[in-house]
């Protein structure tokens, strides 16, 4: 099977034109005052050239109609929420802009009040506040003070109109239905006392009484029977079925007997598990076994149905019994008949009476009810209001804050004037010439093109002086691709510098880039997970090893809240400086972008995909990420738990 072969990258060096940096402390001050200054102009017009907004409120109080013992104090969401509907409605505000104008005050329509006016409930309160929004505090007031007293006449006139006509017309009804009630009442008490139905009533007319008795012991009776062929049936049902019934008597010699044969058979079984059925025979006394078992079976067989027919003929007794008692109550009913046979026919007609009487009572009850149902109606749709406080002229603006926003302005600016600051250093600081000899552009050949044995070596190897001529000028659109350092010269040069370059040379090789340096603060450090919070655009998380985060212990206590104590340029002189002690080939190619890009390269070479690097180094530039791809093994990309993201050297 064949392996692909990567493809071979050329480097092109040059000395790219770059424009100056904007560098030194006057420069960053003048920047930062120009647009902090600027700013808060912008800031002081904006915050000052807002109208005040005044609001007047007052404070009103809906009570719903209650039950006597109900708690006052209740609050009632629903019935708030109705009321503060009907103080917006369009009949009451119509009154109102009526009455304003009628007061002088005609710019007042019914879209600009309710542009100005709002009703809110106090939570857990049946109180509403009732407000007004506007740029006049005496017009805000008059107008709230206006509405809460046009809502009081407003419901007066309703209550009076909607009530008026129908209570009278009701009232009417309930003097007609009394008379009538009267007339009744009469009627059936002189019946009453012509056939004696006073004593009827009060359980004293021994007919009727008897009558009464004999009906309750016919019925209880008829249930007996019922009860009793119920039981009988269901018992002649569980026979069939084959199931066992026995008399409570019984039960506990029928178990006894069902326990015996259970205990043989398993004995039995246990027996011919054991021994051949040859050798129970010839054994005497195991021969007898399956004969007492036989007769244990043929006992409780015996028992069941003797206890299956003593059930039954009780069942049957009981029945007939039942008939003999039903049949004597008939007849007995029968002889009472014709003694209550008049009385019935009177109480019919006193039932009639009675039936008159109380269905007059009925409208009366209901007629009393719809008065009351239209007093209740009328209270609860217009309840009583009471303002708990009036609406007074209101003292400051709720809108807007001028001392927030004055704050917020300022702190706007001075972040908008470090923002452009750090803004124009870093575009700046991108746009400078690194120290030493830059590689300006790659030149990828593909295997097929290339002349001569290949090594399987594929990192960045300098080459100086041996580019062609036609290559001192690269093409502008390549990549800048900074030297790769095998892992023996990272070694070699992490033991040259010094302990406080090496913990930054740590950061770099764990994917925190040079231009990330400067951002870090006291604050980035973790020491309980070994985190490095990675602050900026590429904000990230990077857990680093044990050993490489010993490393960093040199700079931790130097770091402050504000950046790093050691400047980007510092470490690339340091690196330099230590990689011509370590006898590195072209020492100026190294300085900390070239140690970055190295731990970039890699984590490619392992097959890390976009996702997970991005996660790791931070965003890394389209056309070279898809340069340095080249790097990358022939099976494709591989998880990022298989992936080894702490450096060699490290």
């Amino acid at each position: 099977m064949s392996t692909r072969q990567l493809p071979s990258v050329e480097l092109i060096q040059g000395t790219p034109q770059s424009p100056p940096m904007v560098t030194g402390r006057s420069q960053r001050w003048k920047v930062f005052f120009s647009v902090l200054v600027l700013a808060l102009a912008v800031g002081l017009a904006i915050v000052y050239g807002r109208s005040p907004v005044y609001r007047a409120v007052a404070s009103v109080l809906t009570v719903k109609p209650k039950a006597v013992d109900a708690r006052s104090a209740e609050a009632d969401t629903e019935h708030v929420a109705i009321q503060g509907r009907l103080l917006m409605g369009e009949d009451l505000l119509s009154r109102l802009s009526r009455r304003l104008a009628a007061e002088g005050d005609d710019t007042t329509g019914m879209d600009q009040l309710r542009s100005v006016l709002a009703v809110v409930p106090v939570p857990e309160t049946n109180l509403l506040e009732l407000r007004a929004e506007g740029e006049h505090p005496e017009r805000l007031q008059q107008l709230v003070n206006r509405w809460a007293e046009s809502y009081e006449e407003f419901r007066a006139e309703e209550i009076e109109a909607a009530s008026g006509r129908t209570t009278a017309e009701l009232e009417d009804q309930q003097v007609q239905l009394q008379a009538r009630i009267d007339a009744a009442r009469a009627e059936l008490q002189s019946f009453r006392e012509a056939n004696d139905i006073v004593s009827l009533e009060r359980g004293e007319n021994s007919s009727l009484a008897k009558l009464k008795g004999l009906n309750d012991s016919l019925n209880k009776a008829q249930e007996t029977l019922i009860a009793a062929r119920a039981r009988k049936t269901a018992i002649d049902e569980a026979i069939a079925r084959g199931e066992t019934v026995v008399p409570s008597e019984q039960k506990a010699e029928i178990a006894k007997l069902q326990l015996g044969v259970q205990r043989g058979q398993i004995r039995l079984a246990e027996l011919r598990q054991r021994y051949t059925q040859v050798y129970i025979d010839r054994d005497p006394v195991l021969k007898s076994l399956p004969g007492e078992l036989r007769a244990m079976q043929d006992e409780l067989a015996h028992a069941i149905r003797l206890a299956r027919t003593t059930v039954s003929d009780e069942a049957q007794q009981a029945v007939e019994a039942a008939l003999v008692s039903v049949a004597a109550l008939e007849q007995q009913l029968v002889d009472h008949q014709r003694d209550v046979q008049l009385f019935n026919d009177r109480f019919k007609e006193f039932k009639a009476l009675e039936e008159n009487l109380t269905r007059l009572d009925t409208l009366h009850a209901d007629n009393q009810q719809r008065l009351a149902q239209i007093q209740v109606s009328n209270f609860k749709k217009y309840p009583p209001i009471q303002v708990v406080e009036w609406a007074r002229i209101p003292a400051a603006p709720i809108y807007p804050d001028y001392d927030r926003d004055l704050l917020i302005a300022i702190a706007a600016a001075l972040g908008l004037a470090l923002f452009v600051t750090w803004l124009v250093e870093y575009l700046s600081g991108q746009a400078a010439s690194p120290s030493g000899t830059p590689y300006l552009g790659v030149r990828i050949h593909h295997t097929d093109q290339l002349q001569g044995p290949q090594t399987g070596d594929s990192r960045l190897i300098d080459h100086p002086g041996s580019q062609p001529d036609a290559l001192a000028a690269p093409p502008p659109n390549l990549p800048v691709l900074p030297r790769e350092l095998a892992v023996a010269e990272v070694s070699a040069l992490m033991g040259a510098i010094e302990p406080t370059t090496a913990a930054y040379a740590t950061l770099l090789l764990s994917g925190v880039s040079p231009y990330e340096l400067p951002l870090l603060h006291a604050g980035c450090f973790n020491d309980d997970q070994r985190q490095i919070s990675v602050p900026g655009a590429g904000r990230r998380e990077v857990v680093i090893s044990a050993r490489a985060w010993q490393r960093l212990q040199d700079i931790l206590g130097d770091l402050d809240e504000a950046r790093m104590s050691l400047p980007v340029a510092e470490i690339d002189s340091h690196l330099r400086a230590g990689a011509q002690g370590a006898r590195l080939a072209d020492p100026g190619s190294i300085n900390a972008l070239a140690l970055w890009h190295t731990y970039v390269v890699f984590l490619i070479r392992q097959g890390v995909d976009a996702s997970a690097l991005a996660q790791r180094v931070g965003a890394v530039p389209p056309e070279v990420l898809a340069t340095l791809m080249h790097y990358a093994p022939p099976d494709g990309n591989r998880p990022p738990g298989s992936i080894e993201f702490t450096h060699p050297a490290l």
